[in-house]
């Protein structure tokens, strides 16, 4: 989870209970974030829309599509941790928990929680701890200075966005949002008439189906090892109009370099999800289309490989571009437990309760 001491404190000081922000559903996650990774995330790519990272991150160029990037009260990058490596972050400002060190901000507003140095911020920028050579392009506040004329550009209070984004940067629980997403998904159960086919041999692999309202749930789950396949090449798909198309796998590490066939990548990003669920590595190694989740586990996308959606995992290694491809489908909701399982469940509270008056 984000929260982290110094922004913790910072925000009981600046803002009142009442004015922190609503924590965002699942949905709103997929709307909102291009890139979401509860711990560390090492990158060498950029991404084109907004960022979330509870750890620490090196590298990257961040907010690439800046008028593209849906709206949302949270900055274009927040860090939990430090954000170091050479990164960028292009627009819509960022939050960051601990020190900075070597980074750019183009556009927007900086809080820093740590401390800052070798670095250059364009606009406003609040550092709670020392400033060592900034270079800054509006009004700039430190504990302390060094290697910086200040020309009387000193910022007297957080402004009122810095105020919002940092209030923001804490309100959701994006490990608990992920890991209760991906349960959710794997609790569906394949769509009737869903069915994956395997030609040439084991090197295309065809998805097809008729959604229900719109829903067209794969179930992977026994079919893991040979969809995702060293042999596997081409991946082609027959969804018949669906508006959110769900995969759902189940294996411990999953590799995959097969292409996607037509442009379906690009075609059907906003509208796929991929459940890694229990996943402690997924690597790709061609573009991939969707929103991929894996909420356990690592992420890489390796060989300058592409994804065409968005990325939301437990640590992310990235070498290829994140394509801002924001969720427009609509998440499902967990199934209702049929009748006998509300039986089998009063059984078991009854027999607990027996049990419990015995002790007693």
């Amino acid at each position: 989870m984000f929260v982290r001491t110094s922004l913790a404190l910072a925000i009981s000081t600046l803002i009142s209970s009442s004015a922190l922000a609503a924590p965002l559903s699942a949905t709103q996650m997929l709307q909102q974030f291009n890139v979401v990774v509860s711990g560390n995330l090492n990158s060498s790519s950029h991404v084109d829309g907004r960022s979330y990272v509870g750890g620490n991150v090196v590298g990257g160029d961040y907010v690439q599509h800046i008028n593209d990037t849906p709206a949302s009260a949270y900055a274009g990058l927040t860090v939990g941790g430090k954000l170091s490596g050479n990164a960028h972050v292009n627009g819509l400002g960022m939050v960051v928990g601990g020190d900075v060190q070597g980074i750019t901000v183009n556009s927007g507003e900086s809080y820093i929680g740590g401390n800052a140095s070798a670095s250059s911020l364009s606009g406003n920028a609040w550092v709670v701890g020392a400033a060592d050579g900034i270079n800054f392009g509006n009004q700039l506040h430190a504990a302390s200075y060094t290697n910086i004329n200040l020309n009387g550009k000193v910022l007297n209070a957080p402004t009122a966005n810095m105020t919002s984004t940092l209030a923001a940067s804490t309100s959701t629980n994006f490990a608990a949002v992920m890991t209760g997403l991906s349960s959710q998904l794997s609790a569906l159960q394949g769509t009737a008439g869903s069915a994956v086919s395997f030609s040439n041999n084991d090197h295309k692999v065809t998805f097809s189906g008729t959604a229900a309202n719109g829903v067209l749930v794969f179930d992977l789950s026994s079919l893991d090892s040979r969809v995702f396949s060293s042999t596997t090449a081409e991946f082609a798909f027959d969804l018949h109009g669906a508006s959110t198309v769900i995969f759902n796998t189940n294996d411990k590490n999953l590799s995959v370099s097969a292409n996607f066939l037509g442009g379906q990548a690009q075609a059907l990003g906003s509208k796929l999800i991929w459940n890694f669920a229990g996943a402690e590595s997924v690597t790709v190694g061609a573009t991939f289309g969707g929103q991929l989740l894996v909420a356990d586990g690592t992420f890489s996308n390796i060989n300058a490989a592409n994804v065409e959606g968005g990325v939301y995992a437990k640590n992310l290694n990235q070498f290829g571009e994140i394509h801002l491809q924001s969720f427009s489908g609509n998440i499902p909701a967990a199934p209702v437990p049929e009748p006998e399982t509300y039986a089998m469940l009063l059984a078991g509270l009854g027999l607990l309760g027996a049990l419990a008056r015995r002790r007693q």
